[in-house]
């Protein structure tokens, strides 16, 4: 495990995924990063890519041939290089092989970083084309935050901070159905039955704000010039209950839509990456 700590944070990342595994609040006394207990949910913060949620039937079509990808892709669960620490910030980076073009037929290399700044944790992805060809890829976070109980989600709620023409996204299972403009958004109430359908997922949204009504401090999501922003805890239908944390997940990629017709660089919110150019994109955790 590998350790950054300043006067307000500690924060640990791990070789496998890349994946952010604890964010400790010294001024709260407080664990914010989500431990990974399996019972719910056994990771804390994984990278998706190149996908974000799930293809239909598992499988895509890229450059004429059919490959299989499981649902949010195989960097979460592939061992990154780290190629640089120092007091504030700490860098992974994960190349394309042979393994990953059995997969994923694109040449790339990925990297991510993370870097404490005050009572802050700026999270930073870049991802290289450096195939002979363009290619195409999603992109995604998935941090979890603690709540202190799930029996009690009702004591929380979101606060939104939005750009123009909003748009929720609706899913039928895994995939999605409707993309439909939203008059507004400002908070969302938070209790079981808001996740029954899974995922709750919003466009132009720039900073997302998980608040408790009994504590004093909040968790606070910058995602400006992020595509889409996803909201999920496991839900429970025979105790109409959730797990004990909410996950805020910036995105730059969705699901494949009910219809899909499996071809990969037809996917709604895919990016589109030309040879030998990079794509970067940065969000930033508070605890305020």
């Amino acid at each position: 495990m590998n350790i950054l700590e300043n006067d307000n944070l500690i924060i640990e990342s791990k070789n496998n995924g890349a994946e952010l595994t604890r964010i400790y609040s010294k001024k709260y006394n407080k664990e914010i990063l989500w431990g990974g207990d399996k019972e719910y949910w056994g990771r804390q913060s994984p990278i998706l890519f190149p996908i974000v949620g799930r293809l239909k039937e598992n499988k895509t079509l890229i450059e004429d041939k059919i490959y299989n990808m499981s649902q949010h892709g195989f960097a979460r669960d592939m061992d990154f290089d780290l190629i640089h620490v120092d007091k504030n910030s700490i860098e992974y980076k994960l190349t394309s092989d042979e393994k990953t073009r059995e997969i994923y037929p694109y040449n790339f290399n990925l990297f991510i970083s993370y870097t404490i700044i005050d009572e802050k944790i700026r999270v930073d992805w870049k991802v290289e084309n450096i195939d002979s060809k363009d290619i195409y890829f999603s992109i995604g976070g998935h941090p979890a935050f603690n709540i202190s109980s799930s029996k009690n989600l009702d004591d929380y709620y979101i606060e939104f901070k939005c750009r123009k023409n909003v748009k929720k996204v609706t899913l039928e299972g895994p995939y999605y159905n409707e993309i439909e403009d939203i008059d507004s958004l400002s908070i969302l109430e938070l209790n079981p039955n808001v996740f029954e359908n899974d995922a709750i997922i919003y466009t132009d949204i720039d900073s997302v704000s998980l608040k408790s009504r009994k504590e004093e401090f909040y968790i606070n999501i910058d995602i400006k010039d992020f595509p889409l922003v996803g909201i999920w805890t496991p839900y429970y239908k025979d105790a109409n209950s959730t797990a004990p944390f909410i996950c805020i997940e910036p995105w730059y990629g969705l699901a494949d839509n009910v219809d899909s017709d499996k071809i990969y660089k037809n996917k709604k919110y895919i990016n589109k990456l030309n040879r030998g150019d990079s794509f970067r994109a940065s969000y930033y955790i508070e605890i305020k």
